[in-house]
């Protein structure tokens, strides 16, 4: 029983006392740059999601480098010694291995399973002409033929894309309807942007991290405010990619129209956006003529980080974890 007081020990003081500073960090640095920022579609830069997932991410991937260094049979710690006398693999890092592994494995399981998409979409098929018109639209756009789209019946939001990976864009068939090809054009292109930058991804991401954050409600207005300028940014790629704004602004209006509700928060990225305010910022933004967004290096910081926190703790002679674990052993054994 002795061999969990350090896991749990390590567990505790990574999620209770690291990744809440680090939130804390975060939120002030994103507040400081709503504040002193520049405009309000920057919020949804590469550097702001770095600082909302970084928090959760970056500790949890050095506890797990750290207690796997632990393990390997030529670096038992002298804090293994003291209990185990001889060892070849130290047990209380084997256990915090397979905690964090199983803990991450059960997290990502759930999430996935409670934000997969709801119900099944009707194909089109009695009226083979939507279809075809959406099939031209994407053919006569070499960008565009990268998408899989797909047009349905009763499709929760006119037009959206779900999926982590290869995505999958859906357009309504009521909407498909209702839009000329223009419109048609500049809402696929508005989603190729959201495909282009990952963003179902990156949204399912950070509802990861902050579903496993203690104080990841800190930052959940931060995330909604960055989900938002995405819109915006996307938007703006669409322009430059070759949609019209006006046609663009219009299919946003009308895909406001539905009911944008009944999908998945996470996995899914939709034309309509979530939020009536930022709607209306992205309408005067599309007619005023949108500029192309100023791309950061957010993602190279947190890979950067993301490495070190992999690699330090193999290199360190001795790291943070290995002082944790020799505490916890000399609180088991005080006449040592």
């Amino acid at each position: 029983m002795g061999e969990l007081l350090f896991p749990l020990a390590a567990v505790a003081l990574t999620f209770l006392a690291l990744i809440p500073a680090l939130t804390l960090v975060s939120r002030a640095v994103l507040w400081r740059k709503r504040r002193v920022g520049g405009a309000w579609v920057d919020f949804g830069s590469d550097a702001v999601f770095a600082w909302l997932v970084l928090p959760t991410l970056v500790p949890v991937v050095w506890l797990t480098s750290s207690a796997l260094h632990q393990t390997e049979a030529s670096q038992s710690t002298q804090a293994c010694l003291i209990e185990h006398v001889q060892v070849t693999t130290c047990l209380d890092a084997a256990l915090l291995v397979g905690l964090l592994l199983g803990g991450m494995a059960l997290s990502i399981g759930v999430r996935v399973y409670r934000e997969r998409p709801r119900g099944s979409l009707s194909v089109v098929s009695g009226d083979a002409e939507l279809a075809r018109r959406v099939a031209a639209v994407v053919a006569g756009d070499r960008g565009l033929r990268r998408l899989s789209v797909q047009v349905a019946r009763g499709a929760a939001s006119p037009v959206f894309t779900e999926g982590w990976f290869r995505g999958r864009t859906v357009l309504d068939a009521c909407f498909v309807r209702d839009a000329d090809d223009a419109m048609i054009r500049a809402a696929l292109l508005h989603e190729l942007a959201h495909v282009r930058a990952w963003d179902t991804m990156r949204d399912f991401g950070v509802r990861l991290c902050l579903s496993v954050n203690p104080a990841g409600r800190l930052l959940t207005g931060d995330f909604e405010r960055w989900r938002a300028a995405r819109e915006a940014l996307c938007d703006s790629e669409a322009v430059h990619l070759g949609g019209e704004p006006l046609a663009l602004a219009e299919s946003i209006v009308r895909a406001a129209r539905f009911e944008c509700e009944g999908l998945a928060s996470c996995g899914v990225s939709r034309l309509c956006g979530h939020d009536l305010t930022a709607l209306k910022l992205r309408l005067a933004l599309l007619l005023s003529g949108p500029a192309r967004p100023a791309r950061s290096l957010g993602h190279v910081v947190l890979i950067a980080a993301a490495v070190a926190a992999v690699v330090v703790p193999h290199m360190a002679p001795a790291g943070v974890l290995e002082h944790v674990h020799f505490e916890v052993e000399r609180l088991l054994h005080p006449h040592l």
